[in-house]
């Protein structure tokens, strides 16, 4: 579960590692928030952001005591899980359950929203807690935060511009979950990719050095099945700065007295500062498919008024975004058939190299064995020749021939021809 503690040992009968929604939404309308706390080790308030995480509608204060004077309740249905979304909670750190689908392109609603959309959260489940983390992140020497935590929400922010992002991002998040889109970190088994961030107001050539914060996933939003990625990010400034205390600082935060240059001819530091100004950066995170856009604020805050008409553009776009991953699901798959065509003809292509280099080898195999044939029988011609011609010499100095005879044929070894043949190895042609 994102941004949330790891979960304490589990005091139950079950040895099951994860609670779908369904079994937590049972429990909750049959048993008070405590009890099933209790049940599995953890705090009623570890819980309840258990429920916030996956959706699930849990009574209100005062329902068991209302249900305790005989008062009758009723209880809303469990809201339909949207793609992207938990399933289920892990409670010892097993892998989360996560829905996933196809990109397909949402049918058009008639008439009213969806009532199953639950009550709107004060805060996005995924922005619970986030402040913490900024808290303690180092910065740039810009001053742009780096998180130690990766897996939350992409917002890229400088220590004064915290606050204003996560408020702009609860906005728009609650904004999409009311249109029944839910926003959460992309499901890592679909290997979605995130749109760079170039954080510069006006585009330029000059280097910037990677030193901002990426998250571990992209935060994606789910328009029916087609996702969308989501940066949020402070744009900077190409202004003059000084460095005081191994810090950029704006020349116009300093007393007048210290903006003087440091430098002969007055040269000054320039650097890209955090604005207070924000970016919604909206992208495509399917391989092969490109499509970004961009909403910024001319001034800190006016970007919450654009956001119906970004959740407009969202819903507008999908269909056409979902058109674009299915050409390149088409292509990629043709491409893969190419692909594997060509490595067929290729392992057919060494095949056959093996095939002749076999018979080749075999080839030379076998002149091997009938010249070494050629010279056993030379040898052996040789040595008879020899014993032959020692038989018509005096008694001793036959004796010397043939006692030099065996000594050249223990020197040449065994002159079996036949052995030499049987290590030949034919060719499987």
């Amino acid at each position: 579960m994102e941004n949330t503690p790891n979960t304490p040992a589990v005091i139950d009968e079950s040895s099951e590692d994860t609670v779908t929604r369904e079994s937590l939404y049972e429990q909750a309308w049959s048993m008070p928030m405590t009890k099933i706390a209790e049940r599995y080790g953890v705090s009623s308030s570890y819980l309840a952001r258990v429920f916030t995480h996956l959706n699930i509608p849990r009574p209100a204060v005062g329902y068991w005591a209302k249900v305790a004077a005989g008062q009758r309740q009723t209880c809303p249905p469990l809201p339909e899980v949207q793609p992207g979304a938990l399933l289920a909670w892990s409670r010892n750190g097993a892998p989360e359950q996560i829905s996933r689908s196809l990109p397909k392109a949402p049918a058009k609603s008639r008439g009213r929203s969806s009532s199953r959309v639950a009550t709107l959260p004060r805060r996005h489940p995924l922005l619970v807690d986030i402040e913490e983390h900024f808290k303690k992140a180092q910065e740039t020497d810009e001053g742009y935060l780096r998180p130690s935590k990766r897996a939350m929400a992409d917002l890229i922010v400088s220590r004064s511009g915290v606050n204003h992002a996560i408020d702009f991002a609860n906005q728009l998040f609650l904004a999409l979950m009311k249109k029944g889109l839910a926003v959460a970190l992309s499901d890592p088994t679909t290997h979605m990719g995130r749109e760079t961030v170039d954080h510069r107001e006006v585009a330029s050539n000059r280097y910037v050095h990677p030193a901002l914060w990426r998250p571990q996933r992209p935060t994606v939003v789910y328009v029916g099945t087609v996702v969308f990625g989501l940066s949020i990010y402070e744009i900077s400034e190409y202004v003059h700065v000084k460095r005081p205390e191994k810090k950029y600082v704006r020349l116009t935060a300093l007393p007048v007295s210290t903006r003087r240059s440091n430098y002969p001819g007055g040269w000054m530091m320039s650097a890209d500062m955090p604005s207070s100004r924000l970016c919604l950066q909206v992208y495509s995170p399917y391989y092969g498919v490109e499509w970004i856009q961009r909403w910024t604020e001319n001034k800190p805050g006016d970007l919450v008024s654009k956001i119906p008409g970004i959740v407009k553009a969202l819903l507008a776009e999908a269909p056409a975004l979902a058109s674009k991953v299915e050409i390149e699901r088409v292509r990629s798959e043709q491409e893969r058939q190419r692909h594997l065509l060509q490595m067929d003809e290729w392992r057919r292509q060494e095949d056959e190299k093996r095939r002749l280099k076999a018979i080749q080898d075999s080839k030379d195999q076998l002149e091997t064995v009938i010249q070494t044939w050629a010279k056993v029988n030379s040898i052996q011609a040789f040595f008879e020749d020899i014993a032959q011609r020692a038989q018509r010499l005096e008694s001793e100095q036959r004796q010397a021939v043939l006692d030099r005879l065996a000594k050249a044929m223990a020197l040449i070894g065994d002159l079996d021809a036949l052995k030499h043949f049987e290590a030949w190895n034919p060719p499987e042609v």
